[in-house]
């Protein structure tokens, strides 16, 4: 719990393909070791749910900016601890969701050509063969964030080292 009594939530972005899902679930699955209540919103999980997978407009963007931030608060508000893994891949959005809720950032700093070489869902390979991929790196600015709490590297270290760098930052956050 963070100084006012409610859960923490931790906002896991990068471009699609950079490992939100993979270091997301690890980071949750580490902090239930400890104890800690806590739960992961994966963004695909949630837009499969609404049934808008595949609906990358701005305003879907923004829609589903709108639902993590609310499902996030809710969780909060009730001592529950948040990893929201989600690409949110412009400014405004990030913007958004901040003036709702407050997070930590870990960015997944990843180059696009190796998410796509990864692509382990085959978004890419899907996404691509549109005459508009509608993609955050591909035909789509992605806008890094300015200053993250934490920075990681995937496809330049590995998830265990990811998560390693992700233990240390609680650890100096006191939040472990």
């Amino acid at each position: 719990m963070n100084e006012e009594g409610k859960g923490r939530i931790f906002l896991v972005t990068g471009l699609s393909g950079a490992g939100k899902s993979t270091l997301g679930r690890a980071i949750t699955n580490m902090l239930k070791e400890t104890g800690k209540k806590v739960y992961f919103l994966d963004g695909d999980n949630v837009r499969e749910f609404f049934g808008t997978m595949g609906q990358l407009t701005e305003d879907h963007r923004l829609e589903q900016g709108k639902r993590l931030a609310f499902a996030a608060h809710l969780l909060s508000t009730n001592n529950v601890d948040v990893i929201i893994g989600v690409t949110l891949g412009q400014k405004y959005l990030r913007d958004y969701m901040k003036s709702k809720i407050d997070f930590m950032e870990i960015f997944l700093d990843a180059d696009v050509n190796d998410c796509i070489k990864n692509d382990p869902n085959g978004f890419y390979a899907e996404r691509l063969k549109l005459e508009k991929p509608m993609l955050r790196g591909v035909d789509l600015p992605f806008e890094k964030p300015e200053n993250p709490d934490l920075v990681v590297h995937p496809y330049k270290e590995s998830v265990e080292e990811s998560l390693v760098k992700v233990k240390n930052f609680l650890k100096f956050i006191n939040y472990l």
